[in-house]
């Protein structure tokens, strides 16, 4: 009768681990598949039944978006854009949810909802009067248009979010630091700055995540000078056909750099995620 007692907790386990192989294999075939297909020929991807491995690697389409498609640039305008959104993103908002989070202000509610009333736009509702006064005031196809407008569309995010995080801290710690004689602003950077640090990690990467990957308003705001890598990435689109092999390179080429930032920031990024999740 012992038996099957003791067997269970076995067939459990076994069962979640097979669970999540099955999990893993999902989610990471579309992986393999786009990263596979970057080295094919037209040729090979076009295949029916489809080459997993049986085919010879080639770089022609990296090759292609480097010479033809100008990537490399794109990349650069791409990564400058995004720090410079993703810096004021964070830096205005934390500091804004610190304010709604720690002081006394009437109509701080009232105030936060009308932050938070700025995602409620459609993006393509803004970007035709951003055109004209970009064009009006000389800035468009320019870094600091799309770093402000990025930066813009992040910004009600990181303020709640961040709040929430902020008002997790007990305030009563601030106040002992105040009382050893920090003023409000050293208390913020000594004290209750590096408690955050796994809020502002996965904060951080996921505002850089809907920055890096934004279309609309890159396609629209840039000519020449400031397009961004999903601008160039959609040229794999022809008017007859879709080029796989160069789409599939230029995904590659836009999932390394998240890729690279949350494995620097693994450390503080589970955390973040589950700050707060448990009370008590």
């Amino acid at each position: 009768m012992s038996k099957p007692k003791t067997l269970r907790p076995v067939l459990q386990g076994l069962g979640a681990y097979a669970l999540a192989i099955l999990a893993t294999l999902f989610f990471a075939f579309p992986v393999f598949w786009m990263a596979s297909s970057s080295l094919k020929s037209e040729l090979d991807i076009s295949q029916y039944p489809p080459v997993f491995t049986s085919f010879e690697p080639s770089l022609v389409n990296y090759a292609e978006l480097f010479t033809q498609l100008d990537a490399l640039d794109a990349f650069i305008n791409s990564a400058v854009i995004v720090a410079m959104a993703t810096s004021l993103a964070m830096i205005c908002g934390t500091m804004a949810a610190y304010a709604l989070a720690r002081f006394d202000m009437k109509g701080k509610e009232v105030m936060a909802f009308e932050v938070l009333s700025i995602r409620m736009l459609p993006p393509i509702v803004s970007v035709i009067p951003m055109f004209i006064i970009a064009r009006t005031l000389g800035i468009f196809d320019t870094y600091w248009l799309l770093a402000a407008a990025y930066g813009l569309a992040g910004l009600p995010f990181v303020v709640w979010v961040m709040r929430v995080f902020i008002q997790d801290i007990p305030q009563s710690i601030e106040e002992a630091a105040m009382i050893d004689g920090c003023s409000r602003f050293e208390t913020f950077w000594r004290v209750t700055l590096p408690l955050l640090l796994p809020g502002l990690a996965a904060t951080m990467v996921i505002v850089f995540m809907f920055s890096w990957n934004e279309f609309l308003l890159a396609s629209m705001l840039t000519s020449q000078e400031a397009k961004t890598l999903p601008v160039i990435a959609a040229n794999a689109i022809k008017p007859k056909s879709i080029a796989w092999g160069l789409a599939s390179a230029a995904g590659v080429m836009m999932s390394l750099p998240v890729v690279v930032l949350v494995l620097l920031m693994q450390r503080y990024l589970v955390r973040g995620l589950t700050l707060g999740a448990v009370k008590g």
